[in-house]
């Protein structure tokens, strides 16, 4: 019966937490798709370059940049210290996303490297407690869903701090670049950071939305096997 509480306390609180934030994807993906906006960005250069120099900006010209034509996305890699550059250029959210890794580049790394290290943790941990579940090897599964869910508070804590530390700070690192590329007026870049804020305030809401759901949803599942093999094994 515990478990079942669970479940339906994880279920209650993700439609909450979806009505709260008032959650649309389809309003971003508008934004997103600004014939305008992607005409302004299209005089800035590559990826590769643009990387290269918000990189400069930050004084952290020694991390590693390899561009990945088929990745959809950027991404900062802290154990090798790298940023892969997708080959999309259609976008002019690019500028504003390429900013957020190479803001991850200069961010503390005992913190990047702890969410990586207690990230992978509990993930080993979520599957170890399934196996000895389902082997009834679990002493006391109410104790083991509760340290997970702990756990699951830190790593959301931490992992949230991170991104919204570069999601926030990348707009103004974004304008700082195009104000000192001298390719836009003061006015186009105006209008592209405001489509930036746009996109934030949907998508900080969103990414951190997510987090919380990854979480949500792993204690669902632990509660749901746990549940079962009581059920199975009385």
């Amino acid at each position: 019966m515990n478990f079942i509480c669970i479940i339906a306390i994880c279920f209650a609180l993700i439609v909450l937490l979806a009505i709260i934030f008032k959650l649309n994807p389809k309003v971003s993906k508008q934004i997103a798709e600004n014939k305008e906006l992607n005409k302004l960005a299209e005089k800035y250069p590559s990826n590769l370059e643009i990387c290269k120099d918000i990189l400069k900006l930050l004084n952290n010209e020694s991390v590693k940049i390899e561009e990945d034509k088929e990745a959809k996305d950027c991404v900062y890699i802290a154990i090798t210290d790298k940023i892969i550059i997708a080959g999309s250029q259609t976008n002019f959210i690019r500028i504003q996303t390429i900013a957020h890794e190479c803001i991850h580049s200069v961010q503390d790394k005992r913190i990047i490297l702890f969410n990586f290290i207690f990230t992978n943790m509990c993930n080993l941990y979520f599957v170890i407690a399934i196996i000895l579940s389902i082997f009834k090897l679990l002493p006391d599964k109410i104790l083991i869903l509760s340290m997970y869910i702990l756990l699951g508070f830190v790593q959301f804590v931490v992992r949230a701090y991170l991104e919204n530390d570069a999601m926030i700070k990348a707009k103004f690192l974004a304008k700082d670049y195009m104000q000192k590329a001298n390719m836009s007026t003061d006015e186009e870049i105006e209008k592209i950071v405001d489509g930036f804020e746009q996109i934030n305030n949907m998508g900080i809401k969103g990414y951190n939305f997510s987090l919380m759901l990854g979480n949500f949803m792993k204690v669902i599942v632990l509660a749901i096997v746990f549940q079962v093999t009581t059920l199975i094994f009385l």
